[in-house]
């Protein structure tokens, strides 16, 4: 079965049989930049050994396949592509691995597809993609008796982890688009930039993906329009006007006039964060502005954003800032 978008794309393209491409004195169907075998020694200099794990290719038919060898500039600074394909497999398929430093963005265009990641199971049919962190151990395969087919995008970047963090709190790593969707047009522009010889396409690259990822997260709970009950809305602003005092969940759920475990399972629910976490991130953010234009102590900024524990401030505030206090202090007194 054919690749809709790549039939779209390059009308003309001819699929092969993986014997076949690895065979063929050249590459016309699967745009290898050297010979096979240079290109496994590259990603293994890489620590991005595809096969290092457990599979069944038999039979698999390539529509496209690319992959790539990123600047010094891309990989310190940018989102960048390891390998862009779309292939179908047999009903045989599997694949089975963790510790490749990568992450994957699978689509499916036929068949139907099985992944196990994270203690759960995703099925996925047409539309459905899945989106992992192959550091983790990750298994999926084919459930279908007519095979699966799916395109599939391997890349990585200096912001990854911060951007899975996100996608991990949904609790979920299965996303569906539309034939006809932004997503669909996105992919699309991913393979032209990368199939022609412009200068600046690890960059444009690097745009693609970071639109391709907030298409995503527009289908995560906690940057969608939750249509959240009214009083989150004015619990926030309750808590965005006392967050400096002292505040126990007694006293906020009576602000309320509900009970604390139905204030704090809804607020996390339509908030993405637990009432008290909330509330940190409030007082930090005061921190932040104290420290840099005030002249006031440590302590003292401590007592007036609301924490009575100093110590506990100094860990809450170099937890989020990943610099102590008065590490911050200095850092933002140079300019």
């Amino acid at each position: 079965m054919y690749d809709p978008i790549i039939k779209e794309l390059f009308p003309n393209r001819k699929s092969l049989y993986m014997e076949q491409l690895l065979s063929a004195p050249t590459h016309d169907s699967f745009e290898l930049p050297e010979s096979y075998e240079r290109n496994d020694a590259l990603w293994k200099r890489h620590n991005l050994d595809y096969l290092n794990g457990d599979y069944n290719l038999s039979h698999t038919c390539s529509h496209y396949g690319q992959n790539f060898f990123p600047s010094t500039f891309a990989r310190k600074a940018l989102l960048y592509l390891q390998l862009l394909c779309s292939v179908t497999f047999s009903e045989k398929h599997y694949t089975i691995r963790k510790d490749l430093p990568s992450y994957l963005i699978a689509q499916t265009f036929y068949g139907k597809g099985l992944l196990r990641y994270d203690g759960k199971e995703y099925t996925l049919v047409p539309g459905d993609l899945f989106f992992i962190d192959c550091r983790q151990k990750h298994e999926y395969f084919a459930v279908s008796k007519k095979g699966w087919g799916y395109r599939f995008i391997h890349f990585d970047g200096y912001s990854m982890s911060e951007y899975y963090k996100k996608i991990l709190e949904s609790g979920n790593v299965r996303f569906t688009f539309s034939d006809t969707s932004h997503f669909q047009e996105l992919f699309k522009e991913l393979i032209l930039i990368n199939y022609g010889t412009d200068s600046n396409k690890e960059v444009i690259t690097n745009r693609i993906l970071t639109d391709m990822i907030t298409e995503i997260f527009c289908q995560l709970p906690q940057y969608q329009d939750s249509g959240s009950p009214e009083f989150i809305a004015e619990l926030c602003d309750y808590l965005q006007n006392s967050f400096t005092q002292k505040l126990t969940l007694d006293k906020i759920a009576a602000e309320c006039n509900l009970s604390k475990f139905y204030v704090s399972r809804e607020f996390k629910k339509y908030t993405g964060k637990t009432i008290f976490n909330y509330i940190t991130d409030l007082r930090i953010a005061l921190a932040q502005r104290l420290l840099r234009y005030s002249n006031l102590s440590i302590n003292d900024i401590a007592d007036q954003i609301g924490f009575d524990d100093h110590n506990g401030f100094y860990r809450a505030f170099t937890q989020r800032e990943e610099m102590s206090p008065s590490a911050y202090r200095k850092y933002w007194k140079t300019f």
